[in-house]
């Protein structure tokens, strides 16, 4: 029975892994809200440098690892179902087995 407990186990950590990288894979493409900004002044002498945001790239990074993360935890998921298919499989045969 320890194999059936322990595969159980299994699929729920995978299923809590698995909603955790989906939930901060929806949060890093939310925008919070934030109060009303006025802009600063320019700096006289001070030539405005082009930077762009690197924002949008994080949130990229965190789609493309969360999403592996995702694929990972279905995969574990999946295995511990097979874990319970042989387990089943391997107790029928050897209940046929002892009533044969």
């Amino acid at each position: 029975m320890r194999i059936a407990g322990t595969a159980l186990s299994g699929m729920q950590a995978a299923q809590v892994r698995f909603e955790k990288s989906a939930d901060k894979i929806v949060n890093a493409f939310s925008v919070p809200e934030q109060p009303e900004q006025t802009a600063a002044e320019p700096v006289n002498g001070v030539r405005a440098l082009d930077v762009s945001s690197t924002a949008f790239t994080a949130n990229e990074n965190v789609f493309i690892e969360e999403t592996v993360n995702m694929m990972t935890a279905s995969f574990a998921y999946e295995a511990n179902i097979n874990v319970f298919r042989t387990w089943n499989e391997t107790t029928e045969k050897a209940i046929a087995e002892l009533t044969a």
